[in-house]
């Protein structure tokens, strides 16, 4: 009752959400980059793993939740007196960051992009933002031997769940990798190999589709494996393929969405907070009401982060993660993986 009551003064007296929101350019003298409900973290390193993929190693305060290995956090960092969120996976396991007080992030960057291309830029010792970590890509407890399949970057929540696995002294878990990149390009591959020599329950191996094929290629031979897959959408594709075709056990995270499917319906009606606007389903919902120019909260645009969520009073979308529709009624949606299928009403 009392933190309602404190609450409904900071938002009618002093026009504040919260208290901390109020107080906050002060603390931040004290605090550099100090904003409530975000936890504060220095950059101390940043290593060039390829000409377009980062290392960057983060150190922590005490207060921040060790994640669980496979987790991913959000990295909020001021780009222009914006603030600018992305979403990461962690590539340390839980007792190197509890050990030396820092996390890494292994991070491909895109010239274009909002917030990768200017990490190479940040200064040692600058201040950024993150979150607790969250998700639900780990792995589980096995009585069958686990198959971790990795793409590109998608290998960074692997080496995070094996070097955990690594330190627990008890664990017989037999595991074994395919790591698909493009020649020369595959990440952390002196850590793969070091893991493999003191971990005697773990392999793993290096692939090129040009020299061995597609990852459906690959599988035959793990059909009694519970399946771990983390990469782009074509290559998880093959892989649900497989999982569906021998009932095997799948567990992904995949960084790219499905296409969306097309209407012949060439306008649908939306009401966004009252004001009018016409889209199509050629894009997701929230890559058209940018495109308009209307200014959306939005982070990791693959429904990872729910910056985008909103409410749906009314109307019918489809999830592009899962093909699943809503009902018509209001719930809760994520525009970046919403595909318009009726009329709508948001609030956002």
């Amino acid at each position: 009752m009392l933190k309602k009551f404190i609450t409904w003064l900071n938002q009618n007296l002093l026009h504040y959400s919260s208290v901390g929101a109020y107080w906050e350019p002060i603390i931040r003298v004290f605090k550099p980059n100090w904003r409530e409900g975000y936890y504060r973290a220095q950059v101390k390193s940043i290593d060039s793993l390829l000409k377009d993929t980062l290392a960057i190693d983060l150190e922590v305060g005490a207060s921040w939740p060790c994640h669980t290995a496979g987790q991913h956090l959000e990295l909020t960092i001021e780009i222009d007196g914006k603030l600018v969120t992305r979403v990461f996976t962690i590539a340390s396991s839980p007792s190197d960051i509890t050990a030396k007080k820092q996390l890494r992030l292994v991070i491909k960057c895109q010239p274009n992009g909002l917030q990768t291309a200017k990490l190479s830029t940040l200064a040692i010792d600058t201040w950024v933002n993150i979150s607790a970590p969250y998700g639900d890509f780990y792995l589980k407890q096995h009585s069958k031997p686990c198959l971790l399949l990795a793409a590109g970057s998608g290998i960074t929540p692997f080496i995070a769940m094996l070097s955990a696995l690594k330190s627990s002294a008890d664990t017989e878990q037999s595991i074994h990798l395919i790591y698909y990149a493009k020649p020369e390009e595959h990440l952390l591959i002196d850590e793969l190999a070091e893991l493999a020599t003191g971990f005697p329950y773990f392999t793993y191996e290096l692939m090129h589709r040009a020299v061995n094929g597609d990852v459906y290629q690959q599988l035959d031979r793990f059909e009694k494996h519970a399946i771990y897959v983390c990469g782009p959408t074509a290559f998880y594709q093959g892989v649900a393929k497989f999982a569906q075709e021998y009932n095997s056990e799948l567990h992904a995270e995949h960084f790219s969405l499905t296409p969306v499917q097309h209407s012949d319906k060439q306008a649908f009606a939306v009401s966004l907070n009252g004001k009018a606007l016409t889209i199509n389903n050629s894009t997701a919902i929230l890559t058209q009401l940018l495109q308009q120019g209307e200014p959306m909260t939005y982070g990791c645009k693959m429904g990872i982060c729910h910056q985008c969520q909103c409410t749906k009073k009314s109307g019918v979308v489809k999830n592009i993660r899962t093909g699943a529709l809503s009902d018509r009624g209001e719930e809760l949606i994520q525009l970046c993986v919403s595909q318009i299928i009726t009329d709508l009403e948001l609030e956002a």
